[in-house]
């Protein structure tokens, strides 16, 4: 019994001095898709625990798949700007009659609702904000490991 209640006492010290905020279920996604010109192309994703990949198809520097783990702190700072934003009252979709725009498909999932949001032209500055943030993070160039799915540069 003795031992029980040690083990369940060291689980909890340690969960507690998690610093993370969000575990592996809690995610951002960002999505960007062609234009006529030099858009770059690629899908990035992060959980809670700050767990990242990215895959780079078209126009970017790192093509193929890769991975990095982002520091508590960035990936918090990245959570919480998403839910004080209340991305929940975020319209399904922004666009109007514009031609040769990349469209960008951002989801954010809490545990408690998962949304996507489809931005080809006309968003609040709120969303634009959240989306550079998550962009800097997806095109910055260090601290990503290549996965054996790279493709051919």
């Amino acid at each position: 019994m003795k031992k029980i209640v040690f083990l369940l006492s060291v689980a909890v010290w340690f969960a507690a001095c998690d610093p993370y905020h969000q575990d592996e279920s809690t995610f951002i996604e960002l999505k960007k898709d062609p234009c006529f010109g030099v858009c770059p192309v690629y899908s990035f994703r992060l959980d809670g625990k700050g767990n990242a990949s990215f895959t780079g198809l078209r126009n970017v520097t790192k093509k193929g798949e890769w991975t990095r783990k982002l520091t508590p702190e960035a990936t918090n700072a990245v959570f919480k700007a998403f839910e004080q934003s209340d991305f929940a009252q975020f319209q399904d979709e922004y666009t109007d009659q514009v031609t040769d725009l990349p469209t960008t498909w951002v989801t954010f999932s809490n545990g408690l609702f998962s949304k996507t949001i489809k931005d080809y032209y006309g968003s609040p500055e709120t969303l634009k904000h959240l989306e550079k943030m998550v962009e800097t993070i997806a095109e910055e160039d260090a601290g990503w490991t290549p996965t054996n799915e790279n493709f051919d540069k």
